[in-house]
């Protein structure tokens, strides 16, 4: 009786060093369920807080959880369906537009649990998120302690349009690769790193800035002639989403760039217009804040974050920024874009240090926001 009693008491203690160990963590899944509730609330009680609008083309079903699937989603959900369409029509959209990775692994989810592709859509995209929430909490506790993390975390989670973490996008997939290879060329992994960073790239365009970040770790100035064939060797691989997905479009269509061209029938205006008005500040010229202010902040934070974060991470906030910006310039999907810009939620949990009264504020503030952006999208309004 005294040795089993003795097996037990052990086993607690082996369970209480076990969450002991791994309480930042275990906190950040809390947080982070936190703020799914908020996202849950805002899609059950949308109808109650804004009409449903009359833009509206399709539906995935009839479940509380299918108005996380709109907009973007439905040309996923095409793409898994009847694959990729390319026209060279201007007045034509082309879903080469929309990188393959997310569809891809979503067609394979969907074969080995015979799913639909909208549930299938939507799994892939949850699991992310929660992968993408303790990938996180790994490089924050590393970089800035325990302290830091949860209140970066608390930012991130409740941030207004990490709603886009649990609806039917990319934004939680292609995090977990970019998170992934900070991880892993911190610890000077470097081939693995540019793996994962070929794998964000295929997966959304942001992956792209990964590559002078992982370039940058590498140099070495002492012998640069020695690192320089490695350098080549993880670029390539860095660029492998993309360079795969413009094999497959130059084979499937005769047209490796379809993924740029296709880009022209829904912006205005060429890629070299908006490129020159983004660098002669075109788009500050008629500011909107409801469209740029977000923008703005993360621009700021990014600035400050040269001096608090080391520098790879500044590279990669300043790059993840202007990438959207001199692509598109300011439009109603910068809101969106900044989600991206993970080290900014690191400076604002350097702001929130010992600062409990404006982590609850912000928290707050995001929060709401938080709930309002839900439900004004599962009305299908365009929040992103």
């Amino acid at each position: 009786m005294r040795s089993r009693l003795t097996r037990v008491a052990e086993f607690a203690v082996q369970i209480y060093d076990f969450l002991r160990a791994y309480r930042t963590y275990f906190g950040a899944l809390l947080i982070f369920a936190a703020s799914r509730l908020v996202v849950i609330l805002g899609v059950n009680f949308g109808t109650l807080l804004a009409p449903a609008t009359t833009t509206r083309t399709w539906d995935a079903g009839p479940a509380w959880y299918h108005r996380l699937l709109r907009w973007d989603t439905g040309w996923y959900a095409s793409i898994i369906h009847e694959g990729y369409r390319y026209s060279d029509d201007p007045s034509v959209h082309s879903s080469t537009v929309f990188y393959p990775l997310y569809p891809l692994i979503s067609y394979a989810l969907k074969l080995l649990l015979g799913i639909d592709e909208h549930l299938a859509l939507l799994i892939v995209a949850n699991v992310a998120s929660v992968v993408a929430v303790l990938l996180m909490t790994k490089i924050v506790v590393e970089e800035l302690g325990d302290e830091v993390a949860p209140l970066s975390l608390s930012l991130f989670c409740f941030f207004p349009s990490s709603l886009f973490l649990s609806a039917g996008y990319t934004e939680s997939l292609c995090l977990v690769f970019i998170l992934l290879g900070f991880i892993l060329s911190t610890r000077k992994k470097f081939l693995l790193a540019s793996v994962s960073a070929g794998l964000s790239l295929g997966t959304r365009s942001i992956g792209v800035v990964m590559i002078p970040v992982i370039l940058w770790q590498m140099w070495d100035r002492k012998h640069p002639l020695r690192v320089l064939p490695r350098m080549a060797l993880c670029g390539v691989l860095a660029a492998s989403g993309l360079l795969f997905y413009m094999a497959y479009l130059g084979v499937r269509f005769g047209h490796p760039m379809a993924f740029a061209t296709g880009q022209s029938t829904w912006q205005s205006g060429t890629f070299l217009d908006r490129l020159v008005s983004a660098a002669t500040l075109g788009p500050f010229r008629s500011f909107n804040w409801w469209k740029g202010g977000w923008f703005v902040c993360f621009l700021v934070l990014t600035v400050w974050s040269f001096r608090q974060l080391r520098f790879p991470f500044s590279l990669y906030a300043l790059a993840s920024l202007m990438l959207p910006y001199l692509a598109l310039g300011i439009t109603d999907s910068m809101n969106r874009f900044v989600l991206m810009c993970f080290p900014a939620f690191m400076c604002m949990g350097i702001l929130c240090k010992g600062r409990p009264w404006l982590t609850a504020a912000l928290t707050g503030i995001f929060g709401a926001l938080l709930l309002v952006n839900t439900a004004l999208f599962s009305q299908w309004y365009w929040v992103g």
